[in-house]
């Protein structure tokens, strides 16, 4: 993945939540949500090939290592000295990032604009670097301004359902039975209603992230839509907006895929499935991580994904909509694939396929096997020096061996005593066994076992 355009990469993760997760009521739950999506920026060392201009919100403390090892060597990073948690509108502010991205132009003044996701601030930076700075900014994975409405409507609860029912002949066997709501009152009627059937159903907030403003509802004996009611309006991010209540899709293995598509402009070629991977989670709806593997294409229910997801995908380029997007998906008991939201965006699974391609082809999948985990314990350490010192014989590749290592991904939250890695082997079991082994290496080092 070698880029012949200048590339600039905006990691603006937080600006694209802030939003929403600006809701909670607690101050800290509040600054560690939004600190948490900020801390995301260290995937992006690995996005976009080589060679590439990152802005971060923060300095990235192991990127020299990623870059020494593992192929990026005219890749480097940047940070506002003073950063918000709007990091275009930070670009615009701090005269060292514009000079920056002015000078990576070159001579030609000509420069492509990835960001994580296309916002209002970020079509407002691009705006500016075009009028006052005149540079040619192309922006590939991003609508224009009269179309980032497609980009924030399919990234609703209630967007997604009404065209993926209208765009699907067969929506009744890929979506769960629901209903788009206009208040909580009528969510909890309704919710009262499933679970007076003896069905668990699923509350959603229209523009909820990450699991945060989903809540499940189980049948009980005390249940009643007055009690559905209090629980749901004590949860700030409900707010005031619609709500969608959907049936509870049983799957107690856990198995929830997600599919990655790039739409490129109309007119500029077919949208792509970019990678299909497994969902990891801590708890319900609480992301933390993915699987890439071969073993995925060969279920049952892959050919349905990759037919909804890429008719989904055709529909969207004719509305205007430009980049990247996923859909999440359940596999219930029954080994039925349901098609559960559109994230319309970079997805937290891009940084493990793009630096899986950037390393071994676009065929990789046919030789490695990927994890990735967003939620690792660090143990007692809190320094990146500390952490790279102490796996350092796991690092990718390890002892010559090409289909074998760890990479880290992210350590802006080691002071939490939380990391990020990606572990790849020949096979998911290789990749589990050494994700096993680095995890008791920590504990051990700590004197944790």
């Amino acid at each position: 993945m070698q880029n012949k355009i200048p590339t600039v990469v905006i990691s603006n993760f937080a600006e694209a939540h802030i939003d929403f997760l600006g809701r909670s009521n607690s101050t800290d739950e509040r600054e560690n949500l939004i600190d948490g999506e900020d801390y995301h920026g260290d995937r992006t060392i690995l996005w976009a090939g080589d060679p590439k201009l990152v802005i971060v919100n923060y300095p990235i403390a192991h990127a020299n290592l990623n870059l020494q090892r593992l192929g990026f060597p005219n890749t480097r990073h940047l940070a506002p000295e003073f950063p918000s948690h709007y990091l275009s509108l930070d670009i615009l502010r701090e005269s060292h990032l514009i000079d920056a991205i002015v000078d990576y132009a070159g001579s030609e003044r000509i420069v492509q604009m990835i960001p994580y996701a296309t916002t209002r601030e970020f079509l407002h930076l691009v705006d500016v670097m075009r009028t006052k700075y005149h540079l040619n900014v192309l922006t590939p994975e991003s609508p224009d301004a009269d179309h980032i409405w497609v980009r924030d409507y399919i990234d609703t609860k209630v967007g997604y359902r009404t065209l993926a029912s209208y765009w699907m002949a067969d929506a009744d066997k890929f979506l769960p039975f629901g209903m788009s709501c206009y208040d909580l009152k009528q969510a909890s009627t309704i919710a009262y209603w499933f679970c007076s059937r003896g069905e668990a159903c699923v509350v959603k907030a229209d523009t909820g992230e990450s699991g945060i403003g989903t809540t499940v509802i189980l049948p009980g004996p005390q249940l009643s839509a007055e009690n559905i009611y209090e629980k749901l309006r004590s949860d700030p991010f409900y707010a005031n907006e619609l709500v969608v209540v959907e049936k509870f899709i049983p799957s107690k293995d856990r198995i929830s895929p997600s599919v990655e598509v790039k739409v490129p402009k109309l007119g500029g070629g077919d949208a792509q499935i970019t990678y299909i991977s497994n969902q990891l989670f801590l708890e319900f709806g609480d992301f933390c991580g993915i699987q890439i593997d071969r073993g995925i294409y060969k279920e049952p229910w892959y050919a349905d994904l990759e037919r909804c997801s890429l008719k989904m995908a055709r529909n969207l380029q004719n509305m205007g909509y430009v980049g990247h997007f996923d859909v999440d998906c359940i596999v219930s008991d029954e080994n039925e694939v349901y098609l559960l939201e559109i994230n319309s965006r970079r997805t937290g699974g891009t940084h493990v396929h793009e630096f899986a391609r950037h390393v071994f082809g676009d065929d990789y999948i046919n030789h490695v096997s990927l994890i990735s985990f967003e939620a690792a314990s660090s143990g007692t350490i809190t320094d990146a020096n500390e952490l790279i010192e102490v796996v350092k014989d796991f690092l990718y590749p390890m002892e010559g061996n090409e289909t074998l290592g760890m990479v880290i991904t992210i350590t802006k939250p080691l002071f939490k005593n939380r990391f990020g890695y990606i572990v790849l082997g020949p096979t998911s079991e290789c990749a589990m066994e050494l994700r096993t082994k680095i995890e008791n290496h920590i504990k051990n080092y700590c004197g944790l076992t």
